[in-house]
């Protein structure tokens, strides 16, 4: 069974069922048009496009303490280049049934009251990720930014009561050296030591040489978020790197922490793991060929020269309590289209299985692929494909889910479910790499069910792009 909603809960009437015979999603908008101060931000000129009232690339976390409660982080107002003039955020207190706005955002740019004093300063915010600690404390990152991209920087912010109120961001890393860019953080709180919560991501330096490298950085809070030593964790030869880190604790203080390396001309997905609370790190045990992220796109059905962005970025889900982790990320097969990779490691990532497809996309490309578990072992994939395009004028879009409750090393053991669309992704937020679905978006568990939390566009000129919750079940 699918129902979805949206996060200001806004009701349409139902559709009817889908043609794949599973219950259709009951569709309400998420996040309706922007909160943010109207003007704010820079103006547009020089190249730089804004798309007032678009919301990409959400996050959700759920309350350990209060189980019930979800909170969700995500881009307000997206740029054509880097990332959006602010940030939305909102909570949910009926496990994803319906939402509201928080009575604040963390003042991650200046137009989500951002200061110099407060730690705020910054033009645009991208690439947030929410956690939810043992005390029902939530915690936010950002990557802020100058436009040009020459000041960059890595912040938190911490929100007491649960998603409503935040406090002013803390300062992980900051750069005001374009030789440097930091980039794409995830932050996770420990379910097994309350108060520890980390947060991982790349900062790439270009030397003088030309040559790069893209270590991986972590920050670490043993109070439950409030204050953070930052250091260099995980390092690499010249010219190679990565991106999209996300650390993973598993129950036995093992860290795990997935990410996708590339050097000038081959990628992987890897998963490196620590025994020692993050010291030390060995090498990577899972280590997959992937298709590079930088400069490819998702081909696009029509060959319109119109793409959406590639999103090569894996993600990983460990079933609570258990040696058992899952990794996804997306493969590409060698017409170019892009698929959901799944593999499977039984010993806390010591080992892993042989990778394998799983999403049931008939032609064509599944996109932006995301993941949870749910307590008994149940795990669910998200992702975006275009199966039911049909003109070269439009993009039709549809939003999926595959389940897995045993056997998930085959592929035949995945049920599909309709979740939302079809809706035109030619309406989403141009970038330079492609039409913006998102690098990623949230997905979690509520125990009995999952609740997808992603974008879609809604074919309204002045409201084009909106956040969607979507509750389905084991």
């Amino acid at each position: 069974m699918v129902a979805a909603t949206t996060l200001l809960a806004f009701a349409f009437a139902a559709p009817a069922a889908s043609a794949d015979g599973t219950d259709p999603a009951a569709v309400v908008p998420v996040s309706g048009t922007s909160a943010l101060p109207q003007g704010c931000g820079l103006p547009e000129g020089d190249g730089y496009v804004l798309n007032p009232n678009t919301e990409v690339q959400p996050m959700v976390a759920r309350d350990p303490k209060r189980p019930w409660r979800l909170v969700t982080v995500y881009q307000q107002d997206r740029w054509n280049r880097y990332g959006g003039n602010g940030t939305g955020t909102a909570v949910s207190d009926d496990y994803g049934a319906t939402w509201r706005r928080s009575a604040n955002q963390p003042a991650f740019s200046r137009c989500d009251g951002g200061t110099a004093a407060n730690g705020g300063d910054y033009d645009v915010t991208t690439d947030h990720w929410v956690t939810m600690t043992p005390s029902g404390a939530a915690v936010a990152a950002s990557f802020s930014l100058s436009r040009t991209g020459e000041v960059t920087a890595i912040l938190v912010s911490r929100s007491g009561d649960g998603g409503d109120h935040w406090g002013a961001p803390v300062t992980l890393q900051r750069d005001d050296d374009a030789r440097f860019f930091n980039d794409r953080p995830a932050i996770t709180a420990d379910p097994y030591h309350p108060g520890t919560v980390y947060a991982v991501w790349d900062r790439v330096d270009t030397q003088p040489s030309g040559a790069w490298v893209q270590p991986v950085y972590m920050a670490k809070s043993t109070d439950d978020g409030r204050t953070w030593t930052t250091k260099k964790v995980y390092d690499f030869p010249a010219n190679s790197g990565v991106i999209g880190t996300e650390l993973v604790p598993m129950a036995d203080g093992t860290l795990l922490i997935g990410m996708h390396h590339e050097t000038d001309t081959a990628a992987a997905t890897q998963v490196i793991r620590s025994t020692d609370g993050g010291a030390t790190w060995s090498a990577p045990t899972l280590n997959v060929a992937a298709p590079m992220a930088v400069g490819t796109r998702i081909p696009d059905p029509d060959d319109s020269g119109d793409p959406v962005r590639n999103a090569t970025l894996p993600l990983l889900a460990a079933r609570p309590g258990s040696k058992v982790v899952n990794a996804v990320w997306p493969s590409q097969d060698a017409d170019g289209t892009f698929h959901v990779a799944y593999a499977r490691s039984a010993d806390n990532g010591k080992t892993w299985s042989a990778p394998v497809r799983v999403d049931k996309t008939p032609t064509g490309s599944a996109a932006v692929p995301a993941i949870a578990v749910s307590p008994g072992g149940t795990v669910a994939i998200t992702y975006y494909d275009f199966r039911n395009n049909t003109s070269a004028a439009t993009l039709p879009t549809d939003f999926w889910a595959v389940t897995c409750a045993d056997d998930c090393t085959k592929p035949a053991s995945w049920r599909e479910r309709h979740i939302e669309g079809p809706f035109n992704a030619r309406t989403v937020p141009a970038t330079s790499s492609g039409r913006m679905l998102g690098d990623y978006t949230g997905l979690v568990s509520t125990g009995s069910s999952f609740v997808a939390v992603y974008g879609v566009a809604t074919g309204q000129a002045a409201n084009p792009v909106d956040i969607h919750s979507a509750t389905f079940y084991n």
